[in-house]
């Protein structure tokens, strides 16, 4: 959407508005430090654009998004109907200069996806694993985008009774088709999330949770049901354009009572592990507590050489920073 990347570690986050409804003011227009001599390459579906001297990146680009969409549209069962543009920056510095769209984009952003055109905006950084991922997650919203609303945002302008498809489904189902189901990362997220009774209902779902709560609801559907499952509860959504009216369709139960049963079943499966694995403060010293520090975020820690010093991310200060901190104790 992990490891290093929290914010990749949101991976992305779909901008369906910003371009046009987030004007930028006088004075305050986003700088762009560099001049980019834009050009591109074409696969069967798609123009991956690239700044001159990057042909290599664009060409993984479009390789990887072409292997994504036959992934995507078997899970999906439906066909691309349009071409996709994708552009691709040599880093996440060059990826904040985009003019795709007027919002800014922080460090914690790892691509988007925007809806006018149906773009995807990805930036290089470092890792071409990540880019990978990065690429299929946006692609499983571009392709949402053209079944849903025809690849464009003027369906949605022209018809009042449209439907935008929850936030927890949208993110879920990227982050379940780019993983292939379920990784390391979410288990252990969902994990600490159900032992401490804190997972809410599927309809509640928001922020960094729809991430990793909606990706856990479609593995859910798929280990249960089987993974025509998953492309019937999209498919029914897209007709009905109702939650309810799709889980009744599509699993005979108000999404009340599927939620009851989903939170249930992660139950039994992470409650045994009370018994199983230790608890962190009982061999450990807990170095840093958002409950202390008034904040929401204590994340992608890395060790110093010296094994003695720690490197982390934080939103502390009010903004994300990196900050480090001695491991035997609790002062920065």
């Amino acid at each position: 959407m992990l490891r290093k990347f929290f914010a990749a570690s949101l991976l992305s986050f779909m901008i369906l508005f910003a371009s046009h409804t987030s004007f930028a003011q006088f004075g305050k227009n986003k700088v762009q430090y560099k001049t980019f001599d834009w050009k591109y390459v074409q696969s069967e579906h798609f123009d991956v654009y690239y700044d001159a001297g990057s042909m290599y990146l664009a060409e993984f680009s479009a390789i990887a998004a072409e292997r994504a969409l036959i992934s995507i549209q078997n899970t999906l069962n439906y066909r691309l109907t349009s071409r996709i543009t994708i552009v691709v920056y040599d880093s996440h510095n060059e990826f904040q200069q985009t003019n795709v769209t007027n919002s800014y984009m922080p460090e914690g952003v790892g691509g988007f996806t925007e809806l006018f055109k149906n773009r995807v905006v990805v930036p290089f950084q470092g890792s071409f694993s990540q880019l990978r991922h990065v690429i299929h997650h946006e692609l499983v919203h571009g392709v949402l985008n053209d079944m849903f609303y025809g690849g464009t945002i003027q369906s949605i302008i022209t018809n009042s009774n449209a439907f935008m498809i929850p936030l927890w489904i949208n993110e879920g189902l990227c982050e379940y088709e780019s993983l292939g189901g379920m990784n390391a990362e979410t288990d252990m997220f969902m994990r600490d999330l159900t032992i401490s009774e804190l997972l809410p209902p599927l309809d509640r779902l928001g922020g960094y949770l729809a991430y990793r709560g909606g990706q856990t609801f479609f593995w859910y559907v798929d280990n249960k049901y089987g993974k025509a499952k998953v492309t019937e509860f999209i498919n029914k959504l897209r007709i009905h354009k109702s939650l309810e009216q799709t889980f009744e369709a599509t699993f005979n139960m108000k999404i009340r009572d599927f939620s009851d049963m989903w939170e249930r079943d992660l139950k039994k499966r992470y409650w045994p592990d009370l018994s199983i694995y230790q608890d962190p403060r009982d061999f450990a010293l807990k170095i840093t507590d958002r409950r202390d520090i008034g904040n929401f975020y204590n994340t992608s820690p890395a060790i110093s050489p010296d094994g003695e010093t720690m490197a982390y991310i934080s939103d502390r200060e009010g903004i994300f920073g990196i900050y480090t901190q001695k491991l035997d104790s609790k002062k920065d």
